[in-house]
């Protein structure tokens, strides 16, 4: 198998916090147990990115300055793009959070 089709099997996590050293610790984070990562610092950040990929999952703050987290949430539940993703917020995990943790919730919820 190919190293583009290796890539293309791998599950993706679309990463929004308007804090960029949050967004890049997560990115990394992920990358070192193997799943791919598109970061986004704003709602709208994310909205354009889901232009060019669609995630399996999406790690997403709520409190963000140009557009509530729970508001974003709708409306991807409304995108055809996103429809096929949970039909909304799965877990609420606190910051801070335990980095094992984290990754273990997110294995559970892409084998799901």
């Amino acid at each position: 198998m190919s190293a583009a089709e290796e890539r293309s099997l791998r599950r993706r996590v679309l990463v929004v916090d308007d804090d960029p050293e949050i967004v890049t610790f997560l990115a990394t984070l992920l990358e070192l147990e193997g799943i791919d990562s598109t970061v986004a610092t704003s709602a709208a950040a994310a909205l354009e990115k889901l232009e060019h990929v669609v995630p399996n999952l999406v790690l997403l703050d709520i409190a963000m300055p140009d557009r509530d987290g729970l508001d974003l949430c709708r409306a991807l539940k409304k995108d055809p793009r996103t429809r096929a993703l949970a039909a909304g917020a799965e877990e609420f995990i606190r910051k801070p959070f335990e980095n094992q943790e984290l990754i273990e919730r997110i294995r559970v919820r892409l084998s799901a």
